[in-house]
């Protein structure tokens, strides 16, 4: 008689990390669609909106692009573009670094203040529904977890 699983041991295991990215790509997948769904009406993406967020916590002093794309998991380009796209839409401001006139720091203006606050309770409320059959500490494990991912992935 034939065996039914003539596969070596290491396919289950090899099978199991794959079914794990699939999954994280496709929850990935549909969080990114319902912040998207979410921020529709302030015109930014949920990348925008991130970064956004990041530029926040620099202060009026602004982050420089270094700085931010330590934070973001973005190309040097694509980050580019997306301030140039935030400073078109008058959401940021950019300017050079009084000692190194290389480094730019980009910093929010009032619109792009007055839009992290009118966007944060539409955005809890996306988040709120996205991860609402986690209880609290299920969320902390699982942002623990993704972080663990995060720090084993090779930086670009």
């Amino acid at each position: 008689m034939f065996a039914m699983n003539a596969n070596p041991p290491d396919s289950a295991a090899a099978a199991t990390r794959a079914s794990t990215v699939h999954i994280l790509r496709t929850a990935t997948a549909h969080v990114e669609r319902a912040l998207a769904r979410a921020l529709e009406p302030f015109n930014v993406t949920a990348a925008q909106y991130e970064l956004l967020q990041v530029i926040a916590h620099y202060g009026q002093s602004g982050a420089g692009c270094s700085e931010l794309g330590t934070h973001l998991a973005a190309p040097s380009p694509d980050l580019t573009r997306m301030l140039d796209r935030l400073d078109i839409a008058g959401l940021v401001a950019r300017h050079r670094d009084t000692n190194d006139r290389r480094v730019v720091h980009a910093a929010l203006t009032e619109k792009g203040e007055g839009l992290l606050r009118a966007a944060a309770p539409v955005v809890a409320k996306a988040e709120r529904i996205v991860f609402g059959g986690l209880a609290d500490r299920e969320r902390a494990q699982l942002a623990m977890l993704l972080q663990g991912v995060r720090q084993n992935c090779p930086s670009n």
